[in-house]
């Protein structure tokens, strides 16, 4: 991935990303998943109203949310100091296909990993990578 080029206001430099990591077969995925376009969502009428759910959809979306807070906590278990952003995002990426979903981060608008996370100054949505989480100073 070719990063753009700018002055740089730290002492923190990029490193290597992996490939994106793929989604079995199957797995239901969403329409961005291919070439990192979302089709349905800039159109739909849910980005101008609020959708008043019914029992049933708050029922699987309390589902949804149990599921995510088991793919963090996975997540959060490894981390310690030496262990990689790629590291995290690889657990992050296999526990959610495990339950049999797809990470939703993953190639939405070209992004290209599961999870976003960065250290220091980087970025609130960094792209995993190579680099060592230890202790800046």
């Amino acid at each position: 991935m070719e990063l753009p080029r700018f002055d740089w206001t730290g002492p923190l430099r990029p490193f290597p990303i992996s490939k994106m990591r793929l989604v079995p077969d199957g797995i239901e995925k969403p329409d961005w998943a291919l070439d990192g376009i979302p089709k349905i969502e800039p159109d739909s009428d849910l980005q101008k109203r609020v959708e008043i759910k019914t029992p049933e959809q708050i029922e699987r979306m309390r589902e949804t949310c149990r599921i995510a807070r088991e793919v963090l906590d996975a997540g959060a278990r490894i981390i310690k100091p030496g262990i990689t952003t790629d590291e995290i995002d690889r657990v992050i990426h296999e526990e959610t296909i495990a339950r049999g979903g797809y990470p939703s981060p993953l190639n939405y608008h070209f992004f290209p990993k599961s999870c976003c996370t960065s250290v220091n100054e980087v970025i609130c949505h960094g792209i995993p990578d190579a680099r060592s989480l230890d202790i800046y100073t």
